[in-house]
C-alpha cells in the first residue's frame, strides 16, 4: 500500500498539470470570441494602409471554430484553429469575388500571403493588446483589429 501512494500522488499531479494546461487553450480561444474591425493591413515590405473611415472590414470568430466577415461589397467564411504557440491557423478561407476597395485588396493579399507554400491554409501569428489583435505573417506583414464586441 505504500508504493501505492506515492504512485497516486504523481497520477494526481499530472493530471492536474494537464486540466491546467487545458484551461490556458480555452482563455485564448474565447479571447478570439466575437466581432473584429480591421484597421490596417501591411504586406511584407510594404507601407501600411489604414482602412478610410467610410469602410469597415469586420471579421467575427465564432465557438464553434468558424468564422465569417465581410469587406463593403464581399463576404468571407471559413473553418480555424488556435494552436499553442500563438498561432491562428485558417484552415479555410472562402469569398465572394467582386471588385473590391484599395484596403480590401490589400487584406485578402494579407491572407494570401500568410498561405503555407504547397498547402491549402494560412498561419498567422497573434498577439493581443487590450481590446487590439495583432496578425503577423511574411516577412514582416501584419493585420491589426480591434473588437468590437
Amino acid at each position: 500500500m505504500k508504493r501505492l501512494t506515492p504512485f497516486l500522488l504523481l497520477c494526481l499531479s499530472i493530471q492536474t498539470l494537464l486540466i491546467s494546461c487545458g484551461e490556458d487553450d480555452g482563455v485564448t480561444a474565447n479571447a478570439f470570441l466575437g466581432q473584429w474591425r480591421v484597421t490596417s493591413a501591411r504586406l511584407s515590405n510594404a507601407l501600411e494602409q489604414f482602412s478610410p473611415d467610410e469602410e469597415t472590414i469586420l471579421w467575427d470568430f465564432e465557438t464553434n471554430e468558424n468564422y465569417s466577415g465581410n469587406t463593403t461589397v464581399n463576404q468571407f467564411s471559413g473553418r480555424y484553429r488556435l494552436d499553442g504557440s500563438n498561432t491562428l491557423t485558417l484552415l479555410e478561407f472562402q469569398t465572394t469575388e467582386v471588385a473590391d476597395t484599395q484596403f480590401a485588396t490589400a487584406f485578402y493579399a494579407a491572407i494570401s500571403e500568410a498561405i503555407v507554400p504547397d498547402t491549402t491554409f494560412a498561419q498567422l501569428g497573434y498577439d493581443f493588446s487590450g481590446n487590439t489583435l495583432t496578425l503577423t505573417f511574411g516577412d514582416g506583414g501584419r493585420l491589426v483589429l480591434e473588437r468590437l464586441q
